[in-house]
């Protein structure tokens, strides 16, 4: 029996509807258990002595253990060094670059492409974005 139905059962034994329940389906195998009169009592709290900021404090810790945690934003990471060997190709295939790709990221790839942006109405920065990438053919689509 699932947790669900227990609890529906327990309700309904609670309610003294289970024999009523039983008698009017037909099913004479089961058995019920008989009314108690006893009714469980909740643990007895501390005296009210306690002060608002510690019952506080006490919701503040239970809240805080089951918040999720986000993962934190690191921030892009550096290319590869095959990445950059792909982007030197794509430079020196257009003619920025004169030298042979290498998969290293130095001032020579970095004067290139600062040449690539000027000639391509972008920011000329040296820097790798999305919008050089692009108009390099190494876009997302990829």
């Amino acid at each position: 029996m699932t947790y669900r139905w227990k609890a529906v059962a327990a309700t309904l034994l609670a309610a003294g509807l289970v024999s009523t329940l039983i008698a009017q389906s037909g099913s004479k195998s089961v058995k019920t258990r008989p009314k108690t009169t006893a009714k469980k009592t909740a643990p007895k709290r501390k005296a009210a002595s306690k002060s608002r900021s510690t019952t506080a404090k006490a919701r503040t810790k239970a809240k805080s253990k089951t918040k999720s945690v986000r993962p934190r934003y690191t921030g892009q990471t550096r290319p590869t060094p095959e990445r950059y060997k792909q982007i030197e190709q794509a430079l020196a295939a257009r003619g920025y670059l004169n030298e042979e790709p290498s998969g290293k990221w130095g001032s020579p790839s970095v004067d290139a492409l600062k040449s690539f942006q000027a000639d391509n109405q972008l920011p000329p920065t040296g820097k790798l974005d999305a919008q050089s990438l692009i108009q390099l053919g190494l876009g997302p689509r990829q």
